[in-house]
């Protein structure tokens, strides 16, 4: 990233948001997961 990148930007959670509709939402078990205060993190 850019040392001007604007950290208050929401377009991470906007695209992980897209990809858990995709990938989570037809499954039970859900494979993206957030960590708090990390970011998020891909599992079974």
């Amino acid at each position: 990233w850019d040392i001007d990148f604007d950290t208050f930007t929401n377009v991470i959670d906007v695209y992980i948001n897209y990809l858990r509709n995709k990938i989570d939402l037809p499954f039970d078990k859900k494979l993206i997961h957030t960590v708090r205060g990390r970011g998020y993190i891909l599992k079974e």
